[in-house]
């Protein structure tokens, strides 16, 4: 069998995307229904409401009554319509943080409207990768004069040029079309991408092999007994111990538990398990924002191995987590992008539904 293997299955009225590892699920998405459409990663027109002074910010109105807060842009006034994206997900009900720098991303870059440079993922150190990537990007008119920008994202490190050209005429024709949009009504200008659309983005495996597509795929792995699994708050460890991992309104907790054995050397072992374990965790409950764990028993000096199997866990995905240090009582924090919709009660409705069709 296949070290990974991506599979997707009919689910409600689209599609469910499901990347699995030894029998493992590692990443997921589906086409939830919805009383309004998603607008994290689509392209609208909004109408500012009014400025919010303390947070120097503008509160607007979005398509489909949605309302969301604005930052980073001066000089607008009420009544005023602006394009905007938004990419991320709000902790805060009903607002979504949205954007006036529009960008679009693809499976290999990311064309940019506001930054108009040629940049490079951190990935792509060689310099005559770096180089080859550059001159493929200046043969396009409008990055060469610097109309617009580009990100050449980490795949393009060992992808066919051929590829790469493709996905940047794609992104550019995308760019083009919506920035030529003139704002004059509330409406949405671009649909979000759908689940094999945002799967296609995030998973190279796509360029690597085919999926295995049919009805009840997913059955071969277990994977709809895997994602509900994820409605308990706990997660067992190899060596007995377990986390518990709750979001809040302001934060995720994770909570280390070592078992009945609170040694040292039993904590660092159930330490390391969860430390490898937690960004899979988040990535598939869709959780983000600022993330506190506490570990159990934990010398200072181990704290340097803990953050060395982290980062090594994050280099294998595209997961957006910073680690911002310890705290003084010796919690780790971490910041993930809250890229991705949780999964909640209605979720876990919609898959028990759709089990029993």
């Amino acid at each position: 069998m296949k070290d990974k293997i991506a599979l997707i299955e009919p689910f409600l009225s689209g599609n469910a995307l499901a990347l699995v590892s030894g029998g493992k699920l590692q990443d997921f998405f589906a086409d939830f229904e919805t009383s309004k459409p998603f607008l994290v990663g689509a392209t609208f027109v909004g109408e500012i409401d009014r400025l919010s002074k303390n947070s120097n910010s503008y509160f607007v109105s979005l398509p489909e009554k949605q309302s969301g807060f604005l930052k980073g842009v001066k000089n607008l006034k009420a009544g005023d319509k602006v394009l905007l994206q938004s990419r991320l997900f709000s902790s805060k009900k009903n607002m979504l943080q949205v954007t006036a720098n529009l960008s679009f991303r693809g499976p290999y870059v990311v064309i940019t409207v506001g930054t108009r440079k040629i940049n490079f993922s951190r990935n792509i150190q060689n310099k005559l990768r770096r180089q080859s990537l550059k001159d493929l990007a200046e043969k396009y008119s409008e990055i060469k004069n610097r109309n617009y920008g580009i990100i050449f994202r980490s795949i393009c490190k060992i992808s066919c040029d051929n590829e790469i050209r493709a996905d940047i005429e794609k992104q550019l024709s995308r760019c083009v079309k919506v920035s030529s949009t003139e704002p004059k009504d509330i409406l949405i200008v671009e649909d979000a991408p759908n689940a094999l659309e945002k799967a296609k983005q995030e998973w190279p495996i796509f360029e690597e092999q085919e999926a295995m597509r049919g009805i009840q795929c997913f059955d071969s792995f277990s994977i709809w007994e895997q994602i509900l699994m994820l409605q308990d708050f706990y997660v067992n460890l190899p060596s007995g111990g377990n986390f518990s991992i709750e979001p809040t309104e302001a934060l995720v907790a994770i909570d280390v538990n070592t078992g009945r054995d609170t040694s040292i050397s039993a904590g660092l072992k159930s330490n390391l398990e969860a430390i490898a374990e937690i960004p899979r965790q988040l990535r598939i409950r869709g959780l983000g924002g600022k993330i506190v764990i506490e570990l159990g028993p934990l010398l200072r000096k181990q704290r340097e191995k803990i953050e060395s199997i982290l980062r090594k866990s994050l280099n294998s995905y595209s997961d957006k987590i910073r680690i911002a240090g310890w705290t003084p009582l010796g919690n780790l924090e971490l910041e993930k992008s809250r890229d991705r919709m949780p999964l909640g009660l209605e979720q876990f409705s919609q898959i028990e539904k759709n089990m029993k069709a």
